[in-house]
Order: structure tokens, then sequence, then C-alpha cells
């Protein structure tokens, strides 16, 4: 079962309520609309993310410059100066976010009940 938004509830009005009134029917429908604007609008970063995007940078320049080298979460915090200060768990989060969004592409294994991150090699395909 899917959650109901307001939208769907909308729309689930409009189909199977047809003796409505029109005014009623006529606001539901210009509520879809509010509501496909809303959410159609671009989304601002928060000063927190975009702070995070350039200490992501960051952490994948220095996985770049020492690859095929594996790091702990523990590991980046003691040698990123962009994450000095921070703790265990924000450098975790971040590196997971990398891992889940295929940038880099950073891979994760373990290794000794340990996580490493590091960057995939590239393969170079021959034509």
């Amino acid at each position: 079962m899917t959650k109901t938004t307001n939208k769907t509830a909308l729309l689930y009005a409009l189909e199977n309520l047809p003796d409505a009134p029109a005014d009623v029917r006529e606001k539901w429908q210009k509520m879809v609309e509010q509501l496909d604007k809303k959410n159609a609008a671009p989304k601002k970063m928060t000063a927190k993310q975009s702070a995070n995007e350039g200490v992501k940078a960051d952490l994948l320049d220095f996985l770049a410059a020492r690859r095929p080298e594996g790091f702990t979460c523990s590991d980046l915090l003691k040698q990123v100066p962009a994450c000095e200060g921070q703790s265990n768990q924000y450098v975790s989060a971040l590196m997971r976010q990398l891992y889940d969004e295929g940038r880099g592409p950073v891979e994760k294994y373990t290794e000794k009940r340990r996580t490493y991150f590091r960057l995939r090699e590239v393969e170079v395909e021959e034509e």
C-alpha cells in the first residue's frame, strides 16, 4: 500500500465523486494544480548541504589522489583537512551519500569487520 498524499486524495475525489458540486470540483482541480506547481519548483540547498558538497568534493579528491588504496572513515577524518573538527559519523554519512549517489564512483568494501572506501578503477573500453 502506498502513502496517500494530498494530490492522490484530490485526484481520487475528482474521479470517484462525479456528483460533487461544480464549484467544489473546480476547487479540487485548482488545489491539484497548485500542488503540481509547488512540487515543480527547484529546491534550494540549505547552507549545511552546500558546505557538505564542498567536503564531499575534498573527499573525492583525496581518494582520487590515493587510488586504489582504501580508507576507513576514521582515516579520512584524520587525513582530509576539510573534515577537521567533525565526527566519525559525519564522515560516514558523507561517504554513504557518495556511495549511494554513485559519484566518483565510490566503492565500499569490508575487510576484517572494517568498512573501507575507495574509488573504483575506471575500465577503459577498447574499440
